[in-house]
């Protein structure tokens, strides 16, 4: 039997500048402090290649560039290590996809990326400075967020490294986004930016009845949007993703910044999802499966890489 590869999620840090009304971090000063620091980042990307047959990492957040003490020097380490499982043996490489909000990328975060980050995708819930401001992605000096993203994605495609646009679809904005998002497209393309794939997330409950009220989503209106937003798009040539709450739900298996990964079992919402141990002290992901119920057959078919 040939050896098994696996995609997994991280959420790197808790850490962000932005106030997006939708999220939800464990971020309290103790859930912090319980981070990991450099040196076990380090380490647990190590065995996550070496024991556990990860061969494609997604970091996320938070806003993975803040991570450390005085960012983005953390994060740059971060990349160094992870440019030493880079090849010419594409096989073995260990690719690399970043979720990022896109306000702190400079050109000389852009440089260290080149050759070690695959694809960056940044988040894009709206066109509008109202809007933005209304969910928390205008925060303070990190205002005219879409200006930003333009930016951004002139940046990174200028170095080469492929994009994707991330959109939080809620109540908040399935009405309108659907009618803005060629033009989102053709302000990134005309800057120079050039966008390979768009996931549109219906909006995931958190269990918490106010931010629920606030932005869930019938999925009746989420499926309206799609079949929208799948017209405005259809001769674009970008690949749409539409990740709706039972596909969220049954592929969760968020690598959390305290080093424990979050899972749900059918039946599990998001305050009754489990937790594993820190994934360095399992040696294989056979003991990890045997350790916990989690459903090997669904983990497989969302996170094992197919040839």
């Amino acid at each position: 039997m040939s050896e098994s590869y696996y995609k997994g999620y991280w959420m790197l840090t808790n850490r962000c500048n932005l106030r997006c009304s939708y999220c939800v971090l464990e971020n309290a000063p103790h859930q912090l402090k319980a981070e990991l620091d450099l040196d076990a980042k380090k380490e647990m990307i190590s065995h996550l290649y070496h024991n556990l047959g990860f061969r494609r990492l997604t970091l996320s957040g938070g806003e993975v560039i803040i991570i450390g003490r005085k960012p983005p020097k953390d994060f740059i380490e971060i990349l160094r290590h992870i440019r030493t499982f880079r090849s010419d043996d594409s096989s073995k490489n260990l690719e690399i996809e970043l979720y990022t909000n896109g306000t702190l990328l400079d050109e000389a975060v852009a440089d260290e990326m080149e050759g070690v980050v695959d694809m960056v995708a940044v988040t894009i819930d709206g066109a509008q400075d109202s809007f933005l401001t209304q969910i928390g992605r205008n925060n303070q000096k990190f205002g005219h967020y879409f200006d930003r993203i333009v930016k951004t994605c002139k940046l990174l495609t200028k170095k080469g490294i492929k994009l994707k646009l991330h959109s939080v679809i809620s109540q908040k904005n399935h009405l309108f986004l659907a009618n803005e998002i060629r033009d989102i497209l053709n302000a990134i393309q005309n800057a120079g930016g050039n966008i390979s794939k768009w996931k549109f997330y219906q909006y995931m409950s958190y269990d918490s009845p106010e931010r629920d009220q606030a932005h869930a989503i019938p999925t009746r209106d989420y499926e309206r949007f799609k079949e929208k937003a799948a017209q405005q798009l259809s001769s674009t040539g970008v690949t749409l993703h539409f990740k709706d709450n039972q596909e969220m739900n049954a592929s969760l298996f968020n690598i959390l910044s305290y080093g424990n990964a979050q899972y749900m079992r059918t039946g599990d919402t998001w305050s009754t999802s489990k937790r594993t141990e820190d994934l360095r002290s399992y040696g294989s992901m056979s003991e990890l499966f045997a350790r916990h119920d989690i459903d090997e057959n669904r983990f497989r078919h969302f996170h094992e890489i197919t040839q």
